[in-house]
């Protein structure tokens, strides 16, 4: 294993300026370890470590069949198109390596046809549909990626894609030139499969209600940006039910009753009533954007009955479609989804399950129901041991304090061996945490001003090149009103143009400043001189009144522990670390961290957040921070 990392051997000869680095052999041998243990690793490794080919090499070497589960698409792309060729190259390692998706992502042929022959739509829409037809005949996936004429937002992909809910593969004529089984099957004979944490929570939760899952049994399991896994899991291994999700259930109803059942006034007045009834729900709710626990929901009656009549109704529409499924294909797929509709309002309504948070979403025009587990942990076990091979969860943040108690807890790998390599950057030199003293507390009304105030000297001693991270949507628009007004560069804001978009723009141009939430905390990489300070406007604690943090404290609670320092804590932790690794990102790169929250030194948990962060220096005279950006 060494060999091939140490100098002069084949990485070192196929990559200009290739440095050995201790942490990456160190890592490598650990991972070889496990995998011949069949055992379970949580490995922590700092920016630069190289953790990707720590983990790829021995994977690879092993000869065994792999899934490689990432968050994000940019990791992906990188598995897919340069890290592991590379590798196999390098090597001399004869394996195959293949990408699959979740099902949405592909074509389904036949639900192309029937949008074109059996739907009116207007012009715009066809301008599309000819779009994808065409695309149709070339392509040799049927993945959208490919589709790059076409938004990838755009609603009309939902018409057309390879959902499962309308998947009749017995009975398709299109079957035998369905892309999905295809791929599917490629996917199961490749060595190495690199998948994305939804899919697999997806095939997770279909495994643990005793379906059969889509991803192939594999000898080696391998998490790469693992932290984000526990709450994606849980989107899984529980359901929500939308407005959006109810709105087209109404448009395939209607289709199909004009295609298979003209003649069913019942099913085509039922269907309307459907239609009013979801809008009387969303109207109960009433138009302030807002988060319910089912508690604060029961209290509300008019809302409450609402749904109970939305819930009565889709017991009446899904009596009335038994009747009708063997007419056709569309209405037998719409009889198996309102039975699974049924069942889910049901639970939502009915469920007094320890284990499950029932809570709501609404504003003025839309309403989500979600179920999501107060826990993912025995089931993640279960699945884990049942699967067997050997398991390896690696990030940068997977540790608390350097503990890594809390990430095992929520995905229940006690057992697990757990391993930390520091990133090889040199911190302390490289970078500083400015931290000013006297802000006020961050529910202030004049806070981000305030903030801003205090950052000015060093947004202007950097010419801008830096990233604004807030933890809120309200807070960057405030520090958009005043930044338009003050900053004479370019002000890139998230949501005004695409991510990707965004990010080119600030690498091109000077004097930028780039205005984020959530999305730019992690999976942004900028390198040497376009980047030079990054400003967090406070600790991303999770609002209190959030129904999942309410059921989690409340839980931990019952077990005599502090809800806040065993939820909230370790939560904000993780996060902030992410976006505090946006700075350094080279072994050349310098730059300033800007924390403003005062409660890093005022309240007693601030030390515990300072020891979890990447060893800057830290200072509190902004005069001593400006000379780093010098």
């Amino acid at each position: 294993m060494a060999a091939l990392l140490k100098a002069g051997g084949p990485l070192a000869e196929q990559t200009p300026g290739y440095q050995v680095r201790d942490a990456q052999v160190d890592m490598a041998e650990c991972v070889a370890e496990i995998i011949e243990q069949q055992g379970t690793l949580l490995a922590e490794a700092g920016t630069g470590t190289g953790k990707t080919f720590a983990y790829l090499i021995p994977a690879l070497l092993s000869g065994k069949k792999v899934i490689v589960s990432t968050a994000t698409k940019t990791l992906q792309d990188q598995l897919l198109n340069k890290d592991i060729p590379s590798l196999l190259s390098w090597c001399k390692i004869d394996g195959s390596v293949r990408v699959l998706k979740g099902r949405e992502n592909y074509l389904c042929p036949q639900r192309l046809e029937l949008a074109e022959t059996t739907e009116h739509h207007p012009k715009e829409v066809w301008k599309k549909l000819a779009i994808i037809q065409d695309w149709h005949q070339k392509t040799l996936t049927g993945d959208k990626a490919e589709l790059s004429t076409l938004d990838e937002n755009d609603p009309i992909w939902h018409r057309v894609c390879a959902r499962l809910e309308f998947c009749q593969a017995n009975e398709c004529h299109a079957e035998p030139n369905c892309f999905y089984p295809k791929i599917k099957q490629k996917a199961a004979d490749a060595q190495v499969l690199i998948v994305n944490h939804h899919l697999f929570c997806a095939d997770l939760a279909l495994r643990e209600q005793g379906v059969g899952g889509v991803l192939p049994d594999v000898d080696i399991h391998i998490f790469d940006e693992a932290h984000q896994l526990p709450d994606i899991a849980a989107q899984f291994l529980g359901f929500n039910l939308s407005r959006y999700q109810f709105e087209e259930l109404v448009r395939d109803l209607k289709q199909a009753y004009q295609t298979e059942s003209p003649d069913t006034i019942e099913l085509k007045e039922q269907t309307q009533q459907l239609a009013d009834k979801i809008q009387s729900f969303n109207d109960a709710l009433g138009k302030w954007e807002k988060r319910w626990t089912w508690q604060q929901f029961g209290t509300d009656k008019p809302a409450e009955e609402a749904l109970q009549n939305l819930y009565q109704h889709l017991n009446v529409l899904t009596e009335t479609l038994k009747q009708l499924a063997d007419r056709g294909k569309l209405l037998s797929a719409l009889y198996t989804r309102l039975q699974t509709f049924e069942k889910q309002m049901k639970q939502w309504l009915t469920s007094e399950e320890d284990n499950q948070i029932r809570w709501l979403e609404s504003t003025q025009s839309r309403f989500k129901l979600n179920l999501t587990p107060l826990s993912v942990a025995d089931p993640f076990s279960r699945q884990r041991v049942a699967s067997g091979g050997a398991w390896i969860f690696t990030s940068a943040t997977l540790s608390v304090n350097h503990r890594f108690d809390y990430f095992a807890q929520r995905l229940g790998l006690s057992e697990a061996r757990t391993q930390q390599w520091d990133s090889p950057f040199d911190y302390k030199n490289q970078a500083m945490i400015y931290h000013p003293i006297g802000l006020p507390a961050p529910n202030s009304p004049d806070y981000i001003k305030i903030c801003l105030r205090a950052a000015w000297p060093l947004l202007q001693a950097s010419e801008g090149r830096a990233f604004l991270l807030f933890t809120s949507h309200r807070a960057l628009q405030e520090a958009k009103s005043i930044l338009t007004h003050h900053w004479s560069g370019s002000l890139l804001v998230q949501g005004d143009l695409p991510k990707n978009i965004l990010l080119n723009r600030f690498k091109e141009t000077e004097h930028a400043l780039l205005l984020g939430t959530s999305s730019f905390w992690e999976g942004v990489d900028v390198k040497g001189e376009a980047l030079k300070v990054v400003l967090i406007d406070r600790i991303p604690f999770i609002p209190p009144d959030d129904p999942i943090v309410q059921a989690r404290e409340a839980d931990l609670r019952q077990k005599g522990l502090n809800g806040f320092y065993h939820f909230q804590i370790p939560e904000a932790i993780i996060a902030l670390k992410q976006g505090a690794g946006r700075l350094i990102r080279d072994t050349t790169d310098t730059g300033v961290l800007i924390l403003c929250d005062p409660r890093i030194s005022q309240k007693n948990y601030g030390q515990l957040i300072m020891n979890s962060l990447p060893n800057f220096k830290w200072v509190y005279d902004v005069e001593v921070a400006k000379e780093k950006l010098k």
